[in-house]
């Protein structure tokens, strides 16, 4: 597999029809062929039952899996913890429903219970109504009865990013159509399903729940002079907003891969490979280690979502 470099690479998503899906997705990038409801759309992942596959290129058809096998930190970088793993999983989820009321296990209480730990960010792509986030508890008693009555809300508006850290309390409200970036993992524990009968995973939750845990709440801002603009720093990933104005050329280092999504607008992506592509609305590309790309803007107000670890 190595006979070929490695080049800026897309994959086929891979979509979730969880009944609290819509059709938000489709509607929002042309996807006509998405499952209805379509819940979530798994843009990026390395989890084996799920691995993301290669959609153009030298590498089409092969999966993540199977290219961090062969290139190791030539694609994950060295700041990635395990140099034959994908560290980072990437979703569109469409709320149209509210969502589980749970919690994600970190990483000392991850390996205790057998399980991969996340932390995960939603960055606020569009809203549809009065559209709200759950997060954090109330002062109160540390016991899970009565839980989902004392978890704030917080009002969601496009641009908005919230960080979501292990053991935090939390729920997507209905009304969300979100970006998110977390780690690889699929480890989630059910609190409270609002009467929709799905297994619940108290015991877990209950060891996972950090009772002060707060969200990172980071409105939607513009920084003048500045195209590019850090949104939120993690022990897991960095995240960025880069709104591109004109001719922009951006370079990865030997410690990470750099993950571009576009929310917004239109731009050519160029590279020193044989594959030049051109990002659309809810189009993705996994940039690798050591790599420079330039972008040139077709549309006003073209914004991509820039992660690195």
């Amino acid at each position: 597999m190595k006979m070929h470099p490695l080049y800026p690479l897309t994959f086929h998503p891979c979509y979730k029809d969880t009944f609290w899906g819509g059709n938000a997705i489709a509607e929002q990038f042309n996807r006509p062929h998405t499952p209805t409801p379509c819940a979530e759309s798994w843009e990026l992942c390395g989890l084996a039952s799920d691995a993301s596959v290669v959609a153009h290129g030298a590498f089409e058809g092969t999966t993540l899996c199977e290219l961090v096998q062969a290139f190791g930190r030539d694609l994950v970088g060295t700041k990635a913890p395990d140099a034959e793993v994908f560290p980072l999983l990437f979703k569109v989820v469409d709320a149209h429903q509210r969502c589980s009321l749970q919690v994600h296990p970190d990483g000392a209480t991850a390996e205790r219970l057998g399980v991969l730990p996340k932390h995960e960010l939603w960055y606020i792509l569009k809203t549809f109504g009065e559209a709200e986030i759950w997060a954090g508890v109330a002062p109160g008693p540390e016991q899970l009865e009565g839980l989902a009555n004392r978890v704030y809300r917080h009002a969601t508006h496009e641009g908005d990013v919230f960080d979501i850290p292990a053991g935090l309390v939390h729920a997507i409200g209905s009304g969300n159509l979100i970006f998110e970036v977390q780690q690889s993992s699929a480890a989630a524990f059910r609190i409270d399903d609002w009467g929709h009968g799905r297994e619940l995973h108290l015991e877990q939750a209950l060891r996972s729940l950090n009772w002060q845990a707060t969200p990172g709440i980071y409105p939607e801002r513009l920084m003048k002079g500045r195209d590019l603009t850090p949104r939120v720093v993690t022990p897991h990933f960095t995240f960025a907003t880069l709104d591109l104005h004109r001719v922009r050329t951006l370079h990865t280092t030997c410690h990470s891969f750099m993950v571009l999504f576009c929310a917004s607008g239109k731009t050519t992506l160029g590279h020193s490979g044989p594959h030049p592509l051109t990002l659309l609305p809810g189009d993705l590309v996994l940039i690798p280690p050591q790599m420079y790309i330039t972008l040139h803007p077709l549309a006003e107000e073209t914004r991509l979502l820039v992660t690195t670890l």
